[in-house]
């Protein structure tokens, strides 16, 4: 079965805040228990100080561990200590020895039941009484013979032991064995009454982390719904959707890189509009011209003369212009082009164009000038390519400058970089023009009044050509009144 996104979000959400939980839960626990059992260990240790000292005032009195042979006597003897937790009165103390009996040998005490009767065997000691269970308690005498204990062998040295003094002799060992278990009842209620109130508060908490994590995975998947929306109307065509950029986080930051994308995909797609709608125009326009001109010959309306074809013959040549200028843009998008880069000197170059430029000049009256502050400078360049931007600015400057005026390429060396101005006399460009120069199809006929020209696709072939050669390319008004075209390329 798949499970929707939410539901795998809810799920991790879920189970991980489960997990903490039982994590601290478990800890908490441990830790109690722990603390319990250390407790417990100390007040035993103090429990057992009190009881050394007493059998320690025990032996001084009567000089010997031999009463507490017998079983009976014993357990009457530890149900006055310390130990107990409810002590009878110390002036109802058990008899110190049977009566008529005179020091009489260890052999007859260890003798069983030896203060009873047969029919009433010695009663065995609750662990109730006892704040420990004499089920863990042995008394060894100084020699290390067990005196008193539960029948099961022990070491000695193994077990935690308390010696036992008399004045400052010592006089036999309290070995306590070890339990891992609590055996105390209000302890043991006391972790029941722990636990349970541990259940009820984990309870509380998988409720609050059910809830929390319904809400923290609605929080998390509504940016991304939106941003799912908007992919899919970006997938559709539609790139005018925008989701609203809230938050500083990871999703804001996609959600502001996806609007800058929309953005882009819906200029490049007017761009693209456009482009076509300008192709479109700029193919029909001598397209039908030459079809009413051929379509006027056919039909014999117009006699076929040596005039007509070389008006023919202009708006194919016009036509195939453009054609060129689309193949050359569509291939520099594409980076496509082909550039051989090497060292090329600006000056030799410019010098040879401007050369070969004089003569076309001056059909109009034109005077093209040339001059650099450097006798040579060298950039990482194609010559080719870079003798194409030079004539294709050239060209425009022929083209829409006024007869009888001026055109000056200069070349200024800097320090880091080298700039290339191409100035040319009236008539000028609005500046708000200025920026769209560049693009494609974009003419200023109505300000230059040009009555020839291309398709404007020269300056952006320029504009890619100088990018490919990490440079920048740029229009500003000229001082002798028309254009300034600026081109800055990094120097070799």
């Amino acid at each position: 079965m798949k499970l929707s996104l939410f539901k795998k979000l809810f799920l991790l959400l879920f189970s991980t805040m489960l997990l903490l939980l039982g994590v601290i839960i478990l800890a908490v626990h441990f830790n109690f228990k722990q603390g319990i059992g250390n407790f417990l260990k100390q007040s035993e240790q103090e429990k057992l100080q009190e009881l050394s000292k007493q059998l320690g005032d025990y032996y001084q009195e009567h000089q010997s561990w031999n009463l507490f042979y017998d079983k009976e006597y014993f357990f009457d003897w530890m149900r006055h200590s310390s130990l107990a937790k409810n002590a009878y009165d110390s002036s109802s103390l058990p008899p110190q020895a049977p009566l008529n009996f005179n020091q009489p040998s260890l052999e007859f005490f260890q003798q069983p039941n030896l203060f009873h009767r047969p029919n009433h065997p010695p009663p065995k000691p609750s662990d109730r009484e006892f704040f420990i269970s004499l089920e863990r308690i042995f008394i060894f005498d100084i020699q290390k013979q067990k005196i008193t204990g539960p029948p099961e062998p022990i070491d000695i040295n193994r077990e935690y032991k308390i010696p036992i003094f008399t004045g400052s002799v010592q006089v036999g060992w309290i070995i306590l064995k070890e339990n891992e278990l609590i055996t105390d009842q209000l302890l043991l209620g006391f972790i029941q009454n722990q636990l349970h109130g541990y259940l009820w508060v984990m309870g509380l908490v998988l409720l609050l982390s059910l809830g929390l994590s319904l809400l923290i995975a609605k929080q998390i998947l509504l940016p991304i719904n939106r941003l799912s929306t908007q992919i899919h109307s970006l997938v559709t065509g539609d790139y005018s959707h925008q989701v609203l950029e809230q938050g500083n986080d990871e999703l804001a930051k996609l959600t502001k890189d996806l609007n800058i994308l929309s953005r882009v995909l819906d200029q490049t797609e007017k761009a693209r509009q456009q482009w076509m709608a300008d192709i479109s125009h700029e193919l029909r326009t001598p397209l039908a011209i030459l079809h009413i001109e051929l379509e006027a010959l056919v039909d014999g309306l117009r006699a076929p003369s040596p005039e007509r074809i070389v008006s023919l013959e202009q708006e194919v040549r016009s036509l195939t212009r453009l054609v060129n200028d689309l193949y050359q843009l569509s291939l520099s998008d594409l980076g496509a082009l082909d550039y051989q880069f090497e060292k090329v000197g600006l000056v030799e170059q410019c010098k040879i164009l401007v050369d070969g430029f004089q003569a076309r000049f001056a059909t109009r009256n034109l005077t093209l000038l040339f001059s650099s502050n450097c006798s040579e400078t060298y950039v990482q360049g194609d010559a080719m390519r870079l003798v194409q931007l030079f004539s294709n600015i050239l060209e425009n400057s022929y083209r829409y400058t006024n007869n009888f005026g001026m055109c000056r390429l200069t070349i200024i060396e800097q320090k880091q970089r080298i700039l290339i101005q191409i100035d040319d006399s009236a008539p000028d460009v609005a500046r708000e023009e200025l920026p769209l120069l560049f693009e494609r199809f974009h003419r200023v006929d109505k300000s230059r009044q040009r009555l020839t020209g291309g398709a404007g696709l020269g300056l952006a072939i320029c504009q890619n050509i100088v990018k490919a050669h990490n440079g920048n390319i740029y229009a500003t008004i000229s001082v002798l009144g028309g254009l300034q075209i600026n081109i800055d390329l990094p120097k070799l």
